[in-house]
């Protein structure tokens, strides 16, 4: 440690000596700062390509401020309500922008923020809607094309060879494919009227033409997304997402909760959306539609789709399955007893949304059922005597929204089939242009069932909770930010992990401050008091004890010339139990470079970690290549080092590759089973094509 505090001043002393050029970040750099903030309080591994295509849409298809709707700016997810709300009102009040940097002007707005967001947003003289011609769609359409590859390069277990007795003694001794990830994709779009494509990945360890997978990829995807049809404002055919209200009813695809973006507490719902996402869970296969009538639009849609899941009993005249314990989420075919949870079981899912508009309000209601062809009946655990159990379930509710000048309240209420109730409602309000505030209660009955629901909260899902929130933003001064936000939540049945009713608290104090246009330097102290079951020295459990999380962040991000950009970060978690404290320690050095005159941009990360164990990993978001991506969790005691490589071909052709190694200092062998590499190293290589035609 006494060698690294000083290598770190040396870095910064040197980069900050260097600048001599404004720069400005690129749009790759703003997607990937706001997916780090989006992540700041989850260990989950997320899909977030939603997020990546809508931003990438605008960047080749920019929002004209002149004719944004609040539903278009909310997919400009890097917006605030209060902002989002501010350019509708200026709109209003003097009429159409004459130039983006009007918006210097609105509150919430700077110069440095409107420059960020440039790249994504226009101003434009609002031409008459056309009607749609096909003609115009096939010859001003864009086709993408993504080719994937990646590999660990070292060999795990269950690659290795295996003797027939080993096999015969147990066929899942070893993974049946090759260690390969392969991913392919495809895409079209005509501006945001129409889009088509097709997804298709194969997991490290599963088959590709051959054995059990004669059709190639184990998983495929293809959707048909089509909007401003006539009367249909909506289009879905294939695989979808659907989004409605708060997520107390139904909400698949991406959404996220806590963060560092404090007042982002109201679920963005956008109704029917395409899916081309490569998890396996997240979406409905079938078809939907969103009918509009004035200020009503009515939405209605289907899915019929094959599960996993794992079978525990079965019909013996039929062969099919009578029960199952659990639905399979990981996706993952590599082994016999995988194939034989795969498509288990079958999916149907009915839903309807009604929604009326009003400039200054909305109020909807949205209903669902489905069912599974086969009883899902879990373990006799005591957290699971709520959960749902059965083949078939519904939920039904009412959201709502209105805004006030600088308020906006939001809210939704539910009920399941067995008539648990849930409901969640919250306000967000600006007290003056240097603060803002948000406000949110949630109330999850122990035995509200809802297996497509996602809302906010501390639970994975949505039941069992109660708990207030409070989130703010200040600007005290020029050139700095303060965000805040406190939450505490009570859990009034048992949980995994712990057997009783408890409670805690989590909350985050974030300092922001741009030293000047070229050094911008980020503080972050979050602390969580949680409870879990307290273990003894021979493992059984003797009751519930708090465990205190504290993490403190400290980083820097500078330009060292037009052409290269640093960053550095020094991490500390602390996590204190009853009998025993755990620490953890993570510094990085980041560079990119990104010169004018070459189609090349080049980035890449040196960091060295110290852990006393998993309890205390450290989370880092890394640069990776498009519609990939990479929070890998810092763990033990190594280094960890990554390149990236994108080389622009011609206009129309990319290529990236990526490198990136772990390196465990006090450790014979990573990761455990079939998992497992003899070694200190884990290293992993990635190459993409991608054709725009």
């Amino acid at each position: 440690m006494k060698y690294l505090f000083p290598l770190f001043a040396l870095l910064l002393l040197f980069s900050l000596k260097g600048l001599s050029q404004e720069t400005s970040s690129t749009s790759e750099d703003i997607i990937e700062n706001f997916i780090e903030e989006v992540t700041a309080s989850t260990d989950q591994e997320l899909d977030y390509t939603s997020i990546y295509e809508d931003l990438n849409f605008y960047l080749s298809n920019p929002l004209n401020l002149n004719e944004a709707t609040m539903g278009d700016l909310e997919k400009l997810y890097i917006l605030t309500e209060y902002q989002m709300k501010n350019i509708l009102y200026y709109r209003d009040q003097y009429g159409s922008f004459y130039t983006v940097y009007e918006l210097v002007h609105l509150g919430g707005f700077n110069a440095n923020l409107v420059k960020m967001i440039l790249p994504f947003i226009t101003v434009e003289k609002v031409e008459p809607f056309l009607k749609f011609k096909p003609s115009q769609a096939l010859k001003y359409g864009s086709n993408q094309v993504f080719l994937r590859s990646q590999s660990t390069l070292e060999q795990a277990k269950g690659y290795s060879d295996a003797t027939p007795e080993e096999l015969l003694a147990n066929p899942n001794a070893r993974y049946l494919g090759s260690p390969i990830r392969l991913y392919a994709k495809y895409k079209y779009s005509y501006k945001s009227y129409l889009n088509w494509g097709v997804t298709a990945e194969k997991d490290p360890g599963e088959e590709f033409f051959k054995g059990t997978q004669k059709n190639g990829f184990d998983y495929y995807t293809a959707h048909f997304f089509a909007r401003k049809i006539g009367p249909a404002k909506a289009i879905a055919i294939g695989d979808f997402n659907a989004q409605f209200g708060q997520g107390l009813v139904l909400f698949n695809g991406f959404g996220y909760g806590k963060s560092t973006m404090v007042l982002d507490i109201r679920k963005r719902a956008q109704g029917l959306k395409p899916y081309s996402g490569s998890d396996e869970n997240l979406f409905f296969r079938g078809g939907g539609t969103t009918l509009s009538y004035k200020d009503v639009d009515f939405t209605i849609f289907f899915s019929h789709k094959n599960k996993d899941a794992n079978v525990t009993g079965i019909d013996s005249i039929s062969n099919s399955p009578l029960e199952i314990s659990s639905l399979q989420t990981s996706g993952l075919h590599r082994t016999p007893s995988e194939l034989e949870d795969r498509h288990s079981i079958t999916e149907n899912v009915y839903g309807a949304h009604l929604q009326y508009n009003h400039k200054k309000f909305k109020i909807g209601a949205t209903g669902i059922t489905y069912n599974y062809s086969a009883d899902l009946v879990k373990s006799t655990q005591p957290y699971n005597q709520f959960a749902f159990s059965g083949s078939s379930n519904s939920n039904a509710g009412i959201d709502y929204q209105a805004s006030i000048r600088d308020l906006t309240i939001f809210g939704e209420t539910a009920i399941s089939e067995n008539g648990a109730m849930a409901t969640v409602n919250g306000a967000m309000f600006s007290l003056s242009p240097q603060m803002s505030m948000a406000m949110l209660h949630r109330y999850y009955e122990k035995d509200y069932q809802a297996l497509f629901a996602s809302s906010f909260g501390e639970n994975s899902t949505v039941s069992n909770e109660k708990g207030f929130y409070i989130g703010t933003i200040l600007y005290p001064a020029n050139r700095l930010k303060l965000s805040a936000y406190y939450d505490m939540y009570f859990f009034p049945w048992l949980r995994f992990g712990v057997d009783a009713p408890s409670h805690g608290t989590d909350y985050i104090v974030q300092a922001e401050y741009a030293l000047s246009r070229y050094v911008n330097i980020n503080m972050r102290f979050k602390q969580e008091i949680k409870p879990e079951n307290t273990l003894s020295t021979d493992l059984t459990q003797s009751g519930i004890e708090d465990v205190n999380t504290t993490k403190i962040r400290f980083h820097i991000s500078y330009k060292v010339s037009r052409t290269i950009e640093c960053k550095n970060r020094m991490e500390w978690a602390i996590i204190k139990r009853t009998n025993v404290n755990y620490r953890g320690f993570l510094i990085y050095h980041d560079i990119s470079y990104k010169p004018t005159k070459l189609p090349l941009t080049f980035s890449a990360r040196y960091a060295i970690f110290d852990t006393d164990s998993w309890e205390s990993r450290l989370y880092a978001y890394e640069s990776d290549i498009l519609y990939s991506f990479s929070i890998p969790a810092y763990y033990d005691k190594g280094t960890r080092v990554y390149f990236n490589v994108k080389y622009a071909i011609n206009k129309r052709i990319d290529l990236w590759f990526r490198i990136s190694q772990t390196y465990f200092a006090n450790v014979q062998s990573i990761s455990t089973g079939l998992d497992a590499i003899d070694g200190k190293t884990k290293t992993e290589a990635k190459i993409q094509l991608r054709v725009r035609i």
